[in-house]
């Protein structure tokens, strides 16, 4: 890894603004990325540039962009983790979370209108027909 400029092109945790025409190094780019699992602002700060200059730089450099989505999609493995683990754990919440998630494909639906159509119908239903209770 290439080390911080010195002198007045100081880059990083130490610069007060940041440098235009400062070249930074590619490598100091990516390792701050993975760092900070492709969060942009954290990773500009880190290296003393501007959110903007530095997602241009990214959006115009294929591997730059290749590393923020890697580590992107790398972050979302580990929430998915620890998701699972809190839900096996028997955090109810957590669980609800992901049966309407990722177990809508076995009927548990996340659409709430649907939900509250059918229990308003068969509340309709019990109020009209005097039947026993829908639920039974």
């Amino acid at each position: 890894m290439a080390g911080f400029p010195k002198g007045p092109n100081k880059l990083g945790e130490k610069a007060r603004e940041p440098r235009p025409g400062v070249p930074v190094d590619k490598d100091l780019i990516i390792e701050f990325l993975r760092k900070f699992n492709g969060n942009i602002s954290r990773t500009a700060d880190k290296i003393g540039m501007s959110r903007y200059s530095l997602a241009r730089r990214i959006d115009n450099d294929p591997e730059l962009t290749t590393v923020k989505l890697e580590t992107r999609e790398r972050f979302i493995d580990t929430l998915e983790d620890c998701s699972w683990n809190k839900a096996v754990d028997g955090d109810t919440v957590m669980q609800l979370f992901l049966l309407k998630t990722i177990g809508k494909h076995r009927g548990y639906n996340q659409d709430s209108e649907n939900t509250t159509q059918d229990i308003a119908k068969a509340a309709f239903d019990f109020v009209i027909n005097r039947t026993k209770n829908p639920a039974e």
